[in-house]
């Protein structure tokens, strides 16, 4: 029986009551069907801005801890530059004096001697394997060499004493840029090029290697 047999047999052979009953319980069905998709819906809904809220919260809680993580590395990194500049400092103060024992005056008067220039490199080798030259940038460690060279080899005369001054002058300079003493903040990498380039140059001269 097809769909329009069905029907006419309904209007016309089926009570009122009974029509209007079969009626009630089509729309019924057709309600609850309706319902039942607005709710799947409204819970597909519902759960797609639970999942959303979730990510968004996670997304939130990875960049907080992103955040805390990189402030904790720099804080960790101004704790450990500020303890490295204090070691330094008591480091460096101990060899700035083996510097001004070549001073230009000690020259002028033959107060400094070949064996004077012999104890002062011994002292500044001692400094290169301690924990001053453990401290030490690589350049400056090299410039210590350098200078160490020089005083070994001085001989009295006045080239080879301008070859410690030179020596001298390059080492200070190095200490002086770990310290971050000599320019201001940003320019310290192009001062220890600087030093680098005149060690470099140095060290040709004086016919030695970076490092014994």
């Amino acid at each position: 029986m097809d769909f329009k047999t069905f029907v006419n047999a309904l209007l016309h052979g089926t009570p009122i009551a009974v029509l209007a009953s079969a009626v009630a319980v089509i729309w019924q069905v057709a309600y609850t069907l309706s319902r039942d998709r607005f709710h799947d819906r409204q819970a597909r809904r519902e759960l797609e801005l639970e999942q959303q809220k979730f990510e968004h919260q996670r997304k939130l809680e990875e960049l907080k801890f992103q955040y805390e993580q990189r402030r904790w590395r720099e804080q960790l990194a101004r704790d450990l530059t500020v303890k490295l500049v204090e070691s330094r400092l008591d480091e460096y103060s101990k060899v700035w004096s083996y510097i001004e024992g070549v001073a230009k005056s000690q020259h002028e008067m033959g107060a400094f001697t070949p064996e004077i220039a012999k104890s002062i490199a011994e002292r500044i080798k001692a400094w290169r394997y301690s924990k001053g030259g453990l401290l030490a940038e690589e350049t400056t460690r090299s410039a210590a060499m350098a200078f160490q060279n020089a005083l070994w080899n001085y001989d009295g005369s006045d080239a080879a004493y301008r070859r410690i001054r030179r020596g001298r002058f390059l080492f200070r300079d190095a200490i002086r840029a770990d310290m971050g003493l000599t320019e201001e903040i940003f320019q310290l990498a192009e001062k220890r090029q600087k030093v680098r380039e005149e060690l470099e140059k140095f060290q040709s001269e004086l016919d030695i290697g970076h490092e014994e």
